[in-house]
């Protein structure tokens, strides 16, 4: 063979070498932030494995770069020597700018890459679902924005984060089945295993749906009264005068707690004589605070306290307060989950009729 078919051969194998060699996506984040001044380090963390630590690099008056490898993209936080937090977003391919302050999250900016800039776009619609109308149609607004953005990322690691944001609006069964259509690597993360524990100890407390078979009976507790009075909770389900028990997770230091009490107050007031009944349980730790509360406010429903290490934080699947159930007391099964003002009002006058 001549030396110029050599020379033509070997060029024609490093162009199909060239064709078929992939390259891994990189996610690069360039951040400039006030508050971070002189020289220190940022270190990237995975927030879905146990803050494992991704990489870390040098900054300079609050300006830094980082380049990681993309290809399993997931929810990282930024933190620094002297900040604890700095920023949460994904590391998806492509350029993402931090801008705004180290000292104050809240006044950061981040985006410029497509699961940032879609996190941006929901956050902005979520907040004009925010202005004066029922809590009903924010809910409904809600709802209807995370059933599109959940349809439109399933699988990646952006439904994760809506996935756990969801567990109020949705049924953790529909929730499962975006679980179950995640990027393996995403089912691994030690976050997503926890999220789908906690998912399925939420279906055996939430109302029953079409399709699902899973019966929700309530859990029964026991706690003590203002008075010292244990009062069980299936003692008051079981009492022939009550039809429907609404329990309240609540704190005396969780200012919508309050703000709701007033509300529920003319709920129960309306129909309590039609067999409703209300089931409250602090989670306080200051008994005094809580007994002053009850007292002062004295709704005349049934008020107990169980404190923050009641085994119902986790039985009942209570992430936050307050949190509310509605138990059928005909057949123990709980048929309400999260419902409040027009939500509650709309259930109970379809159960118990209007006065």
């Amino acid at each position: 063979m001549k030396p110029t078919k050599i020379i033509l051969a070997f060029t024609i194998l490093v162009a199909m070498a060239s064709c078929t060699q992939t390259t891994t996506p990189t996610c690069v984040v360039e951040g400039n932030l006030t508050g971070l001044e002189g020289d220190g380090w940022v270190y990237m963390t995975d927030v879905w494995n146990d803050g494992e630590v991704i990489d870390s690099t040098e900054y300079h008056n609050g300006v830094f770069r980082f380049e990681v490898s993309a290809e399993e993209p997931t929810m990282v936080f930024l933190h620094a020597d002297c900040f604890a937090h700095l920023h949460r977003f994904f590391s998806d391919p492509g350029i993402i700018t931090l801008t705004g302050s180290a000292e104050d999250a809240r006044k950061g900016r981040v985006g410029g890459t497509p699961m940032n800039d879609y996190l941006l776009k929901m956050e902005s619609k979520l907040n004009e679902n925010m202005g004066e109308q029922s809590h009903l149609k924010r809910m409904e607004a809600c709802t209807e924005l995370y059933t599109s953005a959940l349809e439109e990322n399933a699988g990646n690691a952006l439904s994760v984060r809506l996935i756990q944001q969801s567990t109020v609006g949705f049924h953790p069964s529909i929730l499962l089945e975006y679980i179950n259509q995640l990027e393996p690597y995403l089912k691994e993360k030690a976050f997503t295993k926890e999220l789908n524990d906690e998912l399925e100890r939420l279906l055996l407390v939430s109302p029953a749906i079409e399709g699902c078979d899973v019966k929700p009976y309530y859990i029964d507790m026991e706690y003590p009264d203002v008075n010292g009075n244990m009062i069980k909770l299936s003692d008051v389900v079981n009492n022939p005068k009550n039809r429907y028990v609404y329990i309240d997770f609540w704190a005396t230091w969780c200012g919508p707690c309050r703000m709701y009490m007033e509300s529920l107050a003319k709920t129960y007031e309306k129909y309590k004589d039609n067999g409703f009944e209300v089931y409250t349980v602090s989670c306080d730790t200051n008994t005094e605070a809580w007994k002053k509360l009850v007292a002062e406010k004295d709704f005349g429903w049934i008020d107990v306290i169980g404190g923050m290490s009641m085994p119902e934080w986790k039985s009942y699947v209570v992430t936050s307060v307050p949190t509310s159930i509605l138990i059928d007391c005909s057949t123990g099964l709980i048929i309400g989950r999260e419902l409040y003002e027009d939500l509650l009002d709309d259930k109970l006058k379809e159960l118990l009729g209007a006065e």
